[in-house]
Formats: C-alpha cells, sequence, structure tokens
C-alpha cells in the first residue's frame, strides 16, 4: 500500500527525533511512540500550515516563542520538511543578527545604568537593517548570506563571527524563516516608565519587520516562569559533558533581564486582537506546549479572522 504524503514526511523526520536528546513522558511507553506523537499531531500539522502560506516569489514566515521553548528545534525541521517537498528555504534568528560585541559596548555607554540594554538580548542589541536587508536579498531573489553569533566570545558576552563563517542559501529561496524570543512585541505607544522605555523605543523599529512577514507561527507558554527552568536544563547538559555553562545564579540573573518585555509584551502578542501593527493583521498560528513542551492545541487564525 502506498504511504501518505504524511507517512512520507513522518520517516523524514523520524531518525532526526530518535537521535535528539528528550526527555520521554511517562505515559509513552517508548520513545520511538512519543516521537510518533510530536510527528504527526506538532511538527506535520505546523509545517502543513506553513506550507499554505507560501507565495511566489519568497515567503517570509515568523515564529515566535520564549526561550527555551523549541523555536529553534522547529525551525530546523520545518527547513528539513521544505527541503524534502522541493522548496528551498533559509533560515535565521533574531540571535543571528545581535549587534557586534563594539557596537554591544556602544548601546550599553549609550544607557550606562540600563541593566536590560547592558548585554546582548533585548530590542536595542540587534542591527535591523542588517536583517532586513537578508529579507530584500530573499525577496530578490538573490543570495541570502545568514550572519552567526558566537555566544561564547569575550566570556560569553557574545561577538558576531566573521563574514567568512557565514552561511549561505544559494538564491532563489522560497521561503525564509525568522525566529526570535521577542518577535511579534509591539511597542506601547506611549513609554512604560523606566528601564523598559528605551527598549519601547527600539520595539518601534521592528514593526518595519513586521511589515516584511508573511505569516506568524506563535508557540504559546501559559507561564513565563518555565523560562527560568528550561534555560537551566539547557546549562546543566553542557556542564554535564564538561562544556562552559552558566552556575544556577547566573541563570537567574540572565533571564531576569528578560522578564520586563515578556511580562509586558507577551499579553498583546497572545491577543491578536488587542494589537494595533500589522503583526495582528497576519495569517496566524497558534501551537499551545505545556511545561515538558509537549504540543497541546494548534489552532489557526487567518488574516480576515476578527
Amino acid at each position: 500500500m502506498a504511504m501518505t504524503r504524511a507517512q512520507t514526511l513522518g520517516r523524514v523526520l523520524e531518525p532526526l527525533l530518535m537521535a535528539a536528546s528528550m526527555q520521554v513522558p511517562s505515559k509513552f511507553p517508548s520513545k520511538a511512540e512519543y516521537v510518533h506523537q510530536l510527528i504527526h499531531t506538532y511538527y506535520l500539522p505546523v509545517f502543513f500550515w506553513a506550507e499554505m502560506q507560501l507565495k511566489a516569489p519568497c515567503s517570509v514566515l515568523g515564529l515566535s516563542c520564549v526561550q527555551g521553548g523549541g523555536k529553534t528545534t522547529m525551525s530546523s525541521y520545518l527547513e528539513t520538511l521544505f527541503r524534502a517537498t522541493g522548496k528551498t528555504c533559509a533560515t535565521l534568528s533574531l540571535d543571528d543578527v545581535y549587534l557586534s560585541r563594539a557596537d554591544q559596548l556602544k548601546v550599553a555607554a549609550s544607557f550606562p545604568h540600563n541593566p536590560l540594554l547592558e548585554h546582548r538580548g533585548n530590542p536595542g542589541t540587534h542591527d535591523l537593517n542588517l536583517l532586513l536587508s537578508l529579507i530584500d536579498d530573499a525577496q530578490a531573489g538573490c543570495d541570502v548570506v545568514v550572519p552567526r553569533y558566537d555566544k561564547s566570545a569575550h566570556n560569553g558576552r557574545g561577538d558576531r563571527f566573521s563574514r567568512d563563517q557565514w552561511i549561505t542559501y544559494p538564491g532563489p529561496v522560497d521561503v525564509l524563516l525568522v525566529e526570535g524570543w521577542c518577535l511579534g512585541f509591539e511597542a506601547n505607544a506611549v513609554d512604560p516608565p523606566g528601564h523598559l522605555g528605551a527598549v519601547n523605543k527600539a520595539l518601534r523599529d521592528f514593526d518595519r519587520l513586521y511589515e516584511a512577514l508573511s505569516a506568524l507561527i506563535v508557540i504559546h507558554v501559559d507561564d513565563i516562569q518555565w523560562v527560568y527552568t528550561w534555560r537551566e536544563e539547557a546549562e546543566a547538559q553542557m556542564r554535564a559533558v564538561g562544556k562552559s555553562a552558566m552556575t544556577p545564579a547566573q541563570v537567574r540573573d540572565f533571564v531576569d533581564r528578560f522578564m520586563p518585555a515578556y511580562e509586558h509584551y507577551l499579553p498583546h502578542l497572545y491577543d491578536p486582537m488587542a494589537t494595533h501593527s500589522t503583526i495582528g493583521t497576519l495569517p496566524r498560528l497558534t501551537i499551545d506546549i505545556d511545561a515538558h513542551r509537549t504540543c497541546l492545541r494548534v489552532v489557526s487564525r487567518d488574516a480576515s479572522s476578527g
């Protein structure tokens, strides 16, 4: 009997997931059964929706998720599936376009008493002009040369890799995936008081990015405190294999710097009817996940919903 398209694509992902390190929930008798569930209730439904959003010459799909929620993994699997179906796909993260170390030091010097802009992470520490130039290249059918960021440089403060280490996706590409923890955050009309005001000013520039998006995938979490747990799990894994990693106290300090933005902007991202920017008008797929990153529900909303 001929395999269905879902079965064929499932076999593309299966060896990747089986080789990946993951915690299998106790209700699944084996990793293989859990992998099968992940593929057919999570990754493939998201891919099939993303596939329907494609328009010539190049679609720019956004993917938003808090840190540690699996957005980079999702991007990787989507790229694999697009490639398996004959589509050329380039992926990039907002992390890839962090400012160079020299430029980040200038930002920190401009806001000497603002811990939210002291180091990379929040809006105001990205090179949006570089990101938008990559989108322009993709939409023009040119090669897409994605920068890479070395988070281990300068004792973990990070710096951009030299250009000869960037990744080239030969053009034309059919789809460009852009993922980020703050993708979809909408600036307030009035800057909030305190340290977040400068972040809000920088976030206004993100509207230029949102206008370039074709659709948006949002991985939704119920409890933002999960970010602390997920980050510590990642660092613990690195410590276990002898790699340089943050201590639990350093993890808390690191995540603390993102919490003001999460608490202020996530509610509007999760409620597209409350937004006034372009981000609220895009076709949207929302994925609810639990504390174990298990998919609970997938809900689509087209551009005309309201």
